[in-house]
């Protein structure tokens, strides 16, 4: 079922990007597919076949629901996916960044604030930062793929990392803003407010240098062959989807033991990822 939704949300997605027509519609689509899952999960909690039988109707409808919507005017062409077995550099740049430069291992988040697998994969990379500690430095990138209601939240969390406050203000944009399925400007100035930040810079920074800075994140993430949220790079490689935590924790154990043997040959902590994933990565997807 988790699959089928997951699905169904990417299929919303790309007839957002062909048919603006079909936005509101479509958004209004994607929260009831949310408050299914939510649904399916409590359900599956209390172990209520009856309950389950009736909300995998509903989640059928909604695949009707949507089936039947005007197809796309005109489809996109198809991108290459990122390959899970090449290596890819991607930069940090000004992006908002926790752990250190000596870190052994840096992944880098795409995502979202409407987008619900993006919540799940974020209290997972708040995990994965408490069990690792200095040896994994969190790069968070916006990739907006809900333009309709998660321009604003992105908009607002940028000016927040001006200040040095992008996770405050995060944690806040999904407690109050996505839980609530509220995206409206002044809800975000509001939880702004809330993460006491500067309120004239704010503005400043939201009228001003965000939408480009976000507008910069959403191309790098596109031209590496990024087409859906959560996607990561970690150390380079690619790995997309809310997964299961031991699926991170194994790929950063393989990558902070790469770390290891080539500190131990030599090279300085702080290089590590400049020499050996930057300079040596893809930039863009080559395979067809």
């Amino acid at each position: 079922m988790r699959r089928l939704l997951a699905l169904l949300v990417l299929a919303a997605c790309a007839h957002e990007q062909h048919d603006a027509q079909l936005e509101q519609r479509l958004a209004v689509i994607e929260q009831r597919l949310d408050a299914q899952q939510r649904a399916l999960d409590e359900a599956r909690h209390h172990d209520s076949d009856v309950e389950l039988s009736a909300l995998a109707a509903q989640v059928e409808a909604l695949r009707a629901e949507i089936a039947a919507m005007p197809a796309p005017k005109k489809a996109a062409p198809k991108r290459p996916e990122p390959d899970r077995n090449a290596l890819y550099a991607v930069s940090i740049g000004t992006s908002p960044t926790y752990g250190p430069a000596t870190a052994k291992v840096t992944l880098v988040m795409a995502g979202d604030f409407a987008c619900p697998y993006c919540r799940r994969a974020w209290t997972t990379v708040d995990e994965l930062r408490k069990k690792y500690g200095k040896d994994l430095r969190v790069v968070y990138k916006s990739f907006i793929v809900h333009p309709h209601v998660a321009t604003d939240p992105a908009h607002g969390a940028c000016a927040a990392a001006h200040q040095g406050k992008f996770h405050e203000m995060a944690d806040l944009l999904w407690s109050e803003s996505f839980e609530k399925h509220d995206f409206d400007p002044k809800t975000i100035e509001t939880i702004a407010k809330h993460a006491k930040l500067d309120m004239k810079r704010y503005t400043a920074d939201v009228a001003g240098p965000c939408p480009a800075e976000i507008a910069a994140e959403n191309a790098e993430m596109t031209k590496l062959g990024v087409v859906a949220t959560p996607t990561f790079f970690i150390n380079g490689r690619y790995m997309s989807g809310a997964m299961p935590i031991e699926d991170f924790e194994k790929l950063i154990d393989e990558e902070a033991a790469k770390a290891d043997a080539a500190i131990k040959s030599g090279v300085k902590p702080e290089q590590y990822y400049d020499t050996q994933i930057l300079a040596k990565g893809l930039q863009e997807p080559t395979h067809e």
